[in-house]
């Protein structure tokens, strides 16, 4: 166990040092690994116990393998389903204001289960090459994630729109940390970060 929390605390801290301007060094890091090593062994009894709910998503899982099976006779069919789904899911605020919403026949939606629901929408529109539908869905989540401007801008260039996901990676620099995976995609589709919007 001790093994798998101190691996853990890698992709944790490096997640947390993402945004920030500079590369972190080697003793940073480890302090931040130190620290959350710290952490997760108090609190590892509850986090054993919110593991065990993340993994127990029935209505999630419900509405996922009706989308499996619907998807052997027609995919399209099984997109509409999990777009309907979707678009009640934020229409009653299972996202933006973190609700439980109820989706006969499937149950009750918590907030992580409405993101999975979200994530499992826009793979779905990619997979049978609907790219303004993954856009859409991309865009509809609310706050800034430099992940979720990438999936638009994927959805930009696949659409030929290239020159609104140099605008959209313009607009969202900000957001980038020392990685700076949008500067670098900004660079790969012919745009310049000195242009960005402040």
């Amino acid at each position: 166990m001790p093994v798998r929390l101190w691996s853990a605390t890698a992709d944790i801290a490096s997640a947390l040092t993402d945004r920030s301007e500079r590369q972190p060094s080697k003793r940073k890091l480890m302090l931040i690994r130190v620290a959350l090593m710290a952490v997760l062994l108090i609190f590892a009894p509850l986090l054993m116990l919110l593991s065990l709910r993340w993994t127990h998503m029935p209505a999630f899982d419900a509405l996922k393998r009706q989308v499996h099976e619907t998807w052997r006779s027609s995919a399209y069919e099984a997109v509409d389903l999990l777009r309907s789904t979707y678009q009640q899911l934020v229409a009653k605020g299972a996202i933006a204001k973190m609700k439980r919403v109820e989706i006969a026949p499937f149950g009750k939606f918590d907030c992580s289960q409405a993101i999975c629901v979200h994530q499992f929408l826009y793979d779905c529109e990619i997979a049978i090459g609907n790219f303004e539908g993954a856009l859409a869905v991309a865009s509809s989540m609310p706050g800034r994630l430099d992940d979720n401007v990438l999936r638009q801008v994927d959805c930009l260039v696949a659409l030929g729109r290239r020159a609104e996901a140099i605008a959209l990676l313009e607009r969202n620099l900000d957001l980038d940390g020392w990685r700076g995976k949008l500067r670098r995609r900004l660079v790969e589709l012919g745009g310049r970060p000195s242009h960005a919007v402040n």
